[in-house]
């Protein structure tokens, strides 16, 4: 049996749990941007919903996975109460509806985002997140949205089919997180140029 060697360092996974009070203010921060973004959808693009719930550019999606990525539970909280926030400003819908829209909105990228750390056998701390990778990350949230909200819809009455708010809603998931991605990266950009000059 081998020994550890004197003066060895013992590495250990480092923690990252968020705090109580961490956990509260990082999932209001999330449901913040969510309706923020859900207004400013609404705004820049509303000739292109589809209706309610399925847009051909949807900019929250960006937020979906980056809170789970980043707050684990506390960004999967955030999501459910922002979709709670912006699917109550649909007037038809029941409380029950209300519910597992924001239940699907949340659970979906948490899902994905297990998934995806496991396949591509990422650390903790995501680490070394190439772009290839984060687009993986996109198109496998856009898929854990797609599928169980249509279905959802279709359910429910709220949609005659189950496939026909499919790719609208996938092209829409996709096209606002690369939007929104792309920005914040550009931003990044410009500042840090503005900090070095």
């Amino acid at each position: 049996m081998l020994s550890t060697p004197p003066g060895a360092i013992h590495r250990t996974k480092p923690n990252y749990r968020l705090s109580i009070g961490a956990m509260i203010l990082f999932a209001l921060g999330v449901a913040v941007a969510w309706t923020a973004l859900f207004q400013l959808n609404n705004l820049l693009f509303s000739d292109v919903n589809l209706s309610s719930f399925i847009s051909w550019i949807f900019l929250p999606a960006a937020i979906r996975m980056l809170a789970v990525m980043i707050g684990g539970w506390a960004g999967t909280l955030g999501l459910f109460f922002g979709a709670i926030l912006t699917n109550l400003s649909q007037l038809e819908l029941e409380p029950l509806n209300v519910l597992v829209l924001a239940g699907l909105s949340a659970l979906g990228p948490l899902a994905a985002v297990h998934l995806c750390t496991r396949w591509l056998q990422l650390p903790v701390d995501f680490a070394g997140l190439q772009r290839s990778q984060l687009l993986v990350f996109a198109v496998a949230g856009a898929i854990f949205n797609v599928f169980p909200h249509n279905l959802f819809f279709y359910m429910t009455g709220m949609s005659d089919d189950a496939w026909s708010g499919v790719l609208p809603m996938f092209v829409g998931d996709l096209a606002g997180t690369l939007i929104v991605l792309y920005i914040a990266s550009f931003s990044i950009r410009m500042a840090l140029k503005g900090v070095r000059a």
